[in-house]
């Protein structure tokens, strides 16, 4: 099915004038993820995201296997690391979105537990490896909507953490592997990823994360930056900067709703002083 008869369907059911089940779900779905990324925004955004969430998340239309389909084939080297390593072209919203439709599965498998801990430990490797790989950090194009691949992941990550059936015990390596995407330099965050990336931070934090394993972040940071400015180039370090300290003033103000982070928020202060 080419993008416009696609689109054409999809506005009918989002106007009423048609619904899900007037169609060949299978041919309308393997359509859906042929153009999961298209540069169209209203087609990849509002149309074909917005009914994925719908048939996942509100509607319950699709079955646990064909759930678990939809997972598998979103991982794949042809969705969420399709041309990964590519930066400035539009391949980024086949993968920003492809991690948007593992989070509304992951997000379902909270409330009916089909995906299995082989599985799910796949999801939260190939997330971390995705996160890690992904170069293309642009939050909004212009003419084409957002792209969001950092803030998307976290939010996917969000929902493998609270999921109980992973073990606490990843906790640390994927702590890690979020603060790691904080401290670059290729781009400055300024769609609130910092904000998204501490999500499922404070998740953890709440479920089982170590505070100490947090707290020795904060006492890296000064010597980190300061090393730095003396390898790169300076616009390269006030990049890196600006995304370290934006990062730490967030995390600042989320410790402090709830007193028991309030040794995490002191240590967060010391490091803004030092930095």
């Amino acid at each position: 099915m080419d993008e416009i008869t696609l689109k054409k369907q999809l506005l009918d059911i989002q106007n009423e004038e048609s619904a899900w089940k007037d169609y060949d779900q299978q041919e309308f779905l393997d359509a859906m993820m042929e153009h999961i990324g298209s540069p169209d925004p209203e087609l990849r955004d509002e149309l074909i995201y917005r009914q994925f969430s719908q048939i996942i998340q509100y509607d319950d239309q699709l079955s646990d296997d064909v759930l678990i389909e939809l997972l598998t084939k979103a991982l794949g080297d042809e969705y969420l690391f399709y041309e990964i390593g590519d930066v400035g072209t539009d391949n980024i919203f086949k993968r920003s979105f492809s991690v948007l439709l593992i989070a509304l599965i992951l997000s379902k498998d909270l409330e009916r537990s089909f995906i299995s801990l082989p599985l799910l430990e796949k999801v939260r490797a190939e997330l971390l490896l995705y996160l890690d790989l992904e170069q293309d950090l642009r939050g909004y194009v212009p003419e084409k909507g957002w792209a969001h691949s950092v803030a998307h992941t976290a939010d996917a990550i969000d929902e493998v953490v609270k999921n109980p059936k992973l073990n606490v015990q990843h906790f640390p390596a994927i702590y890690q592997a979020l603060v790691n995407k904080v401290f670059t330099f290729a781009d400055v965050y300024v769609a609130e990823e910092d904000e998204r990336l501490l999500t499922p931070i404070m998740k953890m934090l709440e479920i089982g994360l170590p505070p100490e394993i947090v707290e020795e972040l904060f006492t890296k940071i000064p010597s980190f930056l300061k090393q730095q400015k003396e390898k790169i180039d300076e616009e390269k370090y006030w990049r890196l900067y600006a995304n370290c300290k934006s990062f730490l003033k967030s995390f600042y103000i989320r410790t402090s709703s709830n007193e028991k982070w309030t040794l995490i928020q002191q240590r967060i202060g010391r490091c803004l002083d030092e930095i």
